[in-house]
């Protein structure tokens, strides 16, 4: 997509030729620019329909990326009071299979019943 384009589909539009006694047939010359403007209007189109799908796919991946970077912050988190917790002996299981409830809920988004 870097590519810089030569012409625009109006340079070609606006382009106009010098007509000899041995030149080309204005009327066949018009067909083809014709032809070539609707291929370039059509494909300047498909680039800036890539280029604005990239771009959210961009953003999307920067929320991801962030969620996730949250998600094994807390799953870490957890995992030391964890084993901090079994070390002490003193932990409470229910409070554990709560948090470990939050956290499964958070990273697959199901729903408690």
């Amino acid at each position: 997509m870097s590519q810089k384009m030569n012409l625009t589909a109006e340079q070609i539009y606006e382009k106009e030729f010098h007509v000899d006694v041995k030149g080309y047939s204005s009327e066949e010359v018009d067909v083809f620019l014709d032809e070539i403007i609707e291929d370039y209007q059509s494909y300047d189109e498909t680039v800036e329909e890539l280029s604005q799908a990239v771009m959210r796919y961009e953003e999307k991946i920067k929320e991801l990326q962030q969620e996730i970077y949250t998600l094994q912050n807390e799953n870490q988190s957890l995992n030391e009071k964890l084993e901090n917790a079994q070390q002490n002996g003193n932990y409470d299981q229910v409070d554990i299979l709560k948090r470990i409830a939050r956290l499964e809920q958070a990273v697959f988004n199901t729903t408690q019943e």
